[in-house]
């Protein structure tokens, strides 16, 4: 789940578009829903990785239209002109590829499992199978439309209560979605840590500073042998347990190299690493510089 504006702005890093992003908010106050708005005038030919976003639901609406190809675990799903104002839902565990042919003005739109199960209980449909928002080919639907755009205007025009405005609104579209685009889970292929057991065993990653969580430590909170949990962790996140863990905590090294003149070796201890060799190695092996360069560069970038 998206737990704060770094996170979704890091989502967007990861997907090879942080330098297009116009706007982002989230997450907001109640329904803990994020979105962000980017666009681009010129085609990217590239292909790029489209990162999961465990514990959410994906929402991308093309405000214009999009020349596109679409892999989802390496099947091609989409080739062609996407017209304007079609949209598609990616579940969590979703991760794909895709190269953009034309320019582009797109909403990612993040909800919350935990959301879409608090209204569907409120609507009655548990303890029947728990609805999902499931993944779809690129539909239309003008409601939906209509509530993004509200969305955005509230966010440029409402001030101080833009996110109270559009928090409200973003209730509302995952109700109309709940009614109109949603299937009982038994109806799709989830996850066998979709829902409740993955956001347990993602939150107790992230609260945890251990250095390392054994995989078996996690399997026995799921009610899953470890090679189980393995699989199933790989299948919902996109990364095996050891690879999150990491990159979660690299995550966190990042934002406290630019946050604050903390020493190196206090960050290490910080964000679980055994010493600064080690988060120095880990660092670099991931980023191609050290953590040092890291925090120069982009200070003197910003």
């Amino acid at each position: 789940m998206i737990e704060s504006i770094e996170d979704l702005r890091h989502w967007f890093a990861a997907s090879g578009v942080a330098d297009l992003v116009d706007s982002c908010m989230g997450p907001l106050p109640r329904s803990k829903a994020a979105f962000g708005r980017w666009s681009d005038d010129q085609p990217d030919h590239a292909i790029r990785t489209v990162s999961p976003h465990p514990g959410s639901y994906r929402l991308s609406l093309m405000l214009e239209p999009l020349e596109a190809r679409i892999w989802v675990d390496r099947r091609p799903v989409w080739g062609g002109m996407i017209p304007a104002h079609r949209f598609r839902i990616c579940p969590p565990s979703e991760q794909g590829q895709w190269s953009r042919l034309s320019s582009c003005d797109i909403v990612n739109i993040f909800i919350p499992i935990e959301l879409v199960d608090q209204l569907a209980l409120l609507r009655g449909d548990l303890p029947t199978p728990t609805p999902t928002l499931g993944a779809q080919t690129f539909v239309q639907d003008r409601m939906v439309v209509d509530l993004v755009h509200k969305m955005l205007d509230a966010q440029s025009m409402a001030g101080a209560l833009a996110r109270e405005a559009c928090d409200g609104l973003m209730t509302t579209l995952v109700c109309y979605l709940l009614e109109h685009h949603s299937k009982p889970a038994d109806q799709i292929q989830l996850s066998g840590l979709a829902g409740v057991r993955l956001r347990r065993v993602l939150k107790y990653i992230a609260e945890s500073s251990a250095e390392s969580l054994p995989n078996a430590e996690l399997a026995e909170m799921c009610g899953m042998s470890e090679a189980h949990f393995s699989r199933e962790f790989r299948r919902a996140v996109g990364l095996p347990p050891h690879q999150y863990m990491m990159k979660q905590r690299l995550e966190r090294a990042c934002a406290a190299l630019l946050s604050d003149d903390a020493r190196i070796v206090d960050i290490a201890g910080q964000c679980g690493f055994a010493d600064a060799s080690h988060f120095s190695r880990a660092f670099s092996n991931q980023y191609g510089m050290s953590p040092t360069t890291f925090r120069h560069q982009r200070r003197a970038h910003n």
